[in-house]
Order: C-alpha cells, then structure tokens, then sequence
C-alpha cells in the first residue's frame, strides 16, 4: 500500500482536491508516493471520500478549539497581570497616601501638645509667682513682727 498523508482503507487521497475531483496527481507516478485515483463508482470509493472529509474536519475542529482555548487563556494570562498591576499600584498609592497622613496627624498631635504644654507651664508660672509672692510676703511680715519683738 502507499504511503501518504491520509491513508483511508486501500485508496490512498493526496489532499483535499483529489477527494473533491476524484483526479489523482500524476505528478509523481515513478516514486512510493504516486496516488491512485479515487474511484467513486463503487461504496468503498464514497466510504473513503467521506472518511477523509470527516478526519479533515474533526482536526480542523480539533485545531479550532486548541487556538480557541489558547487565545483565551492567553487573554486571561494578560487580564490577570493588568489587574494584579492595578492592584500594586493601588496599594502603592493606598501606602504612600497612609504615610504621609500618619506623618501629618502625628504633626499635628505633638504641636497640639506644645500648644497645651506652653498653655500648662504659662498658667503654672502666673500661679506659682502669686503663690510665691504670698510666701515671701509672709515670710517678711513674720521676721519683721519678730524683729520688733526683740528690739
């Protein structure tokens, strides 16, 4: 039997329009690979011409849907590496945007606290000096009394 690229029972096709003329190529006659027409006048000549068409569709099926499924697993590849992008960069922002609020309330809070600190010790000093200004006020009145006791 020849050997070519479809072989169907004892009828040997060369491609697809052999089948459709049912003329074979006489192209090559003196090698292995000379084909022999396809003879449509009997069942088996019909049977093969069917055959070939079915096997040639079924792998152009077959093709279809591994490009079909590796264009969108390609597609979802690249959905995926956009969104997980967008996610860094939102959270890169999300990070930058925390430090820099941290860093401005954290001002914020210790000039609050210098603010009640000088309020703090300038309330104190004007309480202390008043304070301060009764002791030695009595302290004076007492060494004098007592200073005019002993005189």
């Amino acid at each position: 039997m020849a050997q070519g690229p479809f072989r169907c029972g004892p009828f040997v096709t060369v491609g697809a329009m052999a089948a459709v003329t049912a003329i074979a190529p006489r192209a090559r006659e003196g090698t292995e690979f000379a084909a022999r027409p396809v003879l449509l006048n009997n069942p088996h000549g019909w049977n093969n011409v069917t055959r070939f068409a079915t096997l040639s569709l079924a792998k152009l099926a077959v093709l279809e849907r591994r490009v079909e499924r590796g264009s969108a697993s390609a597609l979802g590849r690249a959905l995926s590496k956009v969104e997980s992008r967008h996610l860094r960069e939102g959270f890169m922002s999300l990070y930058q945007n925390s430090s820099l609020d941290t860093f401005v309330a954290a001002r914020n809070h210790a000039e609050d606290m210098l603010q009640r600190l000088h309020s703090l010790v300038d309330t104190f000093d004007l309480e202390v000096d008043h304070l301060v200004e009764d002791i030695v006020q009595s302290t004076l009145k007492e060494e004098a009394t007592s200073g005019a006791r002993l005189a």
